[in-house]
């Protein structure tokens, strides 16, 4: 019996770190992963970096961001950290 109870805080130590560690870091890669698949040209994006850009053309390993009128960049496409959501003007129900 005694060794049961010392295999107890083990596990739940064990059950601890997945819940709070592997599970959310899962959670976030599988979130990421479905990012960088949707990802196509025209798309107003923000980098790693926090640089707003908008896609121009995009492949396997990187992709060319427009930031201002006339500069284009080449970032590698693991720096898009989000898609930027336009937000719903506020005059727009009235």
């Amino acid at each position: 019996m005694s060794e049961l109870a010392g295999f107890i805080p083990l596990l739940l130590i064990v059950v601890i770190f997945w819940l709070f560690i592997i599970r959310p870091q899962r959670r976030r890669q599988q979130e990421y992963s479905t990012l960088q698949s949707q990802l196509e040209p025209g798309l107003e994006v923000m980098t790693t970096s926090g640089i707003f850009a908008e896609i121009v053309s995009i492949n396997d390993l990187d992709a060319v961001l427009r930031i201002a009128e006339g500069v284009e960049i080449r970032v590698h496409r693991q720096a898009i950290g989000q898609v930027v959501r336009p937000e719903p003007d506020a005059t727009e129900g009235d």
